[in-house]
């Protein structure tokens, strides 16, 4: 089976042990994730960065810096993912129909059980990594989102 593959960009704000996330409110309802999406046809993964974090959480980010990549296959489909740190943002979290964003602490989000598998970059076993700006993980959930192995 073919598996349907999609390239897209999340970008991580951090500041005194909290990061920003968003929760869905529509579909897949109170998990938590990082802000990002899919690259539109035209765009650089900078410029999908920008535009998707300003769509999910109403701040404006500059002074990005590419930390790696990840890849998370679904049973179904494939997402290869650049991840990125964004420095410089202005304004705060808003919510909109689709999610709310806000600042969460990392030590808090990391307990929840429904969060995508980016947020496990933000776990111990990687945390050299991201700080290093070396990722480079594959994650393989089941379709409920659960992570089976990395």
């Amino acid at each position: 089976m073919n598996k349907k593959v999609r390239n897209a960009v999340r970008t991580f704000l951090i500041k005194d042990n909290s990061v920003i996330c968003t929760q869905y409110k529509l579909e897949n309802v109170g998990f938590y994730d990082i802000p990002g999406g899919k690259i539109e046809t035209g765009e650089t993964p900078e410029v999908a960065a920008i535009r998707e974090f300003y769509e999910e959480t109403g701040m404006k980010i500059s002074d990005l810096e590419k930390i790696g990549f990840i890849v998370i296959e679904y049973p179904d489909r494939i997402y290869n993912i650049e991840v990125f740190i964004a420095k410089t943002y202005e304004g705060v979290p808003k919510s909109f129909c689709e999610n709310d964003s806000f600042w969460i602490n990392i030590d808090t989000l990391l307990q929840e059980n429904k969060r995508y598998a980016i947020t496990y970059l933000l776990q111990q076993e990687f945390i050299n990594d991201f700080k290093n700006k070396n990722i480079n993980v594959k994650f393989v959930v089941d379709d409920n989102h659960k992570v089976l192995d990395y």
